[in-house]
């Protein structure tokens, strides 16, 4: 993948977490802070390692997902990992929540779709083989989600 390509997929990925975000942040039912490994520790991003246990802890953080959602309610902490997939297929969806099981057991997996939304836990991902839920939250509704799917779309295509 030549860099030009490669800018491409992590803009489309982006847009995918300001979507989700911007999604969970209308609800006001959640703190929403973002987790993964560029974006609270930058300077390990351009670390290389320098010996086994290094590797093996880089590859933890690298793997972290990409937001800390805390429920205002319950308190309850979830880990949030954020995909863009241009098509779902139950091979990519497994592949992705396995890399994301390796290191952070208790995660979810959102992916954003030109056709959707999908949210599960990366077990339920896992133990299903790849197939993954539509998403569904009491507070965002079918309409504000379309509207939000327009607006992911929209940029996409661009």
């Amino acid at each position: 993948m030549n860099n030009i390509s490669f800018t491409h997929e992590l803009i489309k990925g982006k847009i995918a977490e300001l979507i989700f975000a911007q999604m969970i942040r209308s609800t006001g039912a959640y703190t929403i802070l973002e987790f993964g490994y560029e974006k609270t520790l930058p300077s390990l991003a351009q670390m290389h390692p320098k010996s086994p246990a290094t590797e093996e802890t880089m590859g933890i953080i690298k793997r972290a997902p990409d937001f800390t959602i805390i429920n205002h309610k319950t308190k309850e902490v979830h880990l949030i990992e954020v995909k863009y997939m241009g098509e779902l297929s139950k091979g990519k969806v497994a592949s992705a929540a396995r890399k994301i099981q390796k290191s952070w057991k208790r995660a979810a997996l959102f992916i954003a779709s030109p056709n959707g939304f999908y949210f599960d836990t990366v077990e339920d991902v896992i133990a299903n083989k790849g197939e993954i839920k539509p998403f569904k939250h009491p507070k965002i509704t079918a309409k504000a989600q379309s509207q939000y799917l327009d607006l992911l779309n929209d940029f996409i295509q661009r």
